[in-house]
């Protein structure tokens, strides 16, 4: 065989493996956005829906935050906003507030609201936060409110991937959360309400998701809760937490844990 259609070939087989991998690539994104945009999940943002011990801290966190930024003339990155609702109660008195939301659904949604209002100064970026090109010392906060960080993850069809090795250094989570730490101004703060890893806690997500139509197919003791409708939400330690944050540059001495209640922190990172 000549050297130039082994070249060809050569050339043919890559392009072809390129093509896949870029299949693969679409379908993940789909599948992950198929997640946000069904309507069992959206569920999960009503109240009506939630149990008591994760209504409390969804309650407790939004005091807190009213209480530091409420009227603060101060730029805000909000991280999976979901239907705007932090937006409408921050933006008012901010100087900007810029939602960063995956599924389309929830960002014509959120668009809608923040119109309705009034509100100039907000804006959504669609798409994926990971990717999202953001400038140094654009924000004074960002967050990532609602347990929305302990989304964030690689898609895979294999539960057992999520093991602890990759829980404790997950891909996704470190390019978000580093995306956003890197775009935060000198002083400025990071916050996450995540799930503490309890049993209680396994016990109010499978409640929850119960509740809002979803079935859990992870089985009990697993570090995670995903269910068939494609959902899933990791439950922490303060040793996971401060695994995945040393891979984006954070020490632990600039991390603290609120406790909300039995089940959940609000984690506050400084830069």
């Amino acid at each position: 065989m000549s050297t130039l259609v082994l070249y060809f070939n050569h050339l043919f087989r890559r392009l072809l493996r390129e093509k896949e991998n870029t299949e693969v690539k679409k379908i993940a994104l789909a599948n992950q956005l198929g997640e946000y945009e069904s309507e069992s999940v959206q569920r999960t943002l009503d109240n009506k829906y939630v149990p008591m011990p994760i209504l409390e801290a969804r309650q407790i966190q939004d005091q807190i935050l009213l209480e530091k930024f409420k009227g603060k003339k101060i730029r805000i990155a909000d991280i999976g906003c979901g239907d705007g609702y932090h937006g409408e109660t921050f933006a008012p008195d901010c100087e900007g507030y810029h939602g960063f939301e995956i599924s389309s659904e929830m960002a014509r949604k959120t668009r809608n609201r923040w119109q309705a209002n009034g509100l100039s100064n907000t804006d959504v970026i669609e798409g994926d936060a990971a990717k999202v090109e953001l400038q140094p010392n654009t924000y004074d906060v960002a967050w990532s409110l609602y347990y929305t960080a302990g989304n964030f993850r690689d898609e895979f069809d294999d539960l057992q991937k999520y093991d602890d090795a990759y829980l404790n250094k997950n891909p996704k989570f470190i390019s978000i959360i580093s995306n956003f730490y890197n775009a935060l101004r000198p002083g400025g703060k990071l916050f996450l309400t995540v799930y503490k890893d309890k049993s209680k806690t396994e016990e109010s997500q499978r409640k929850f998701y119960k509740n809002t139509g979803q079935k859990v197919i992870t089985p009990r003791g697993s570090r995670f809760v995903a269910t068939k409708e494609n959902f899933w939400s990791v439950r922490w330690t303060e040793e996971s937490m401060l695994s995945n944050l040393a891979e984006c540059g954070i020490k632990p001495k600039q991390v603290k844990f609120n406790d909300l209640n039995e089940i959940s922190w609000l984690v506050e990172i400084s830069k």
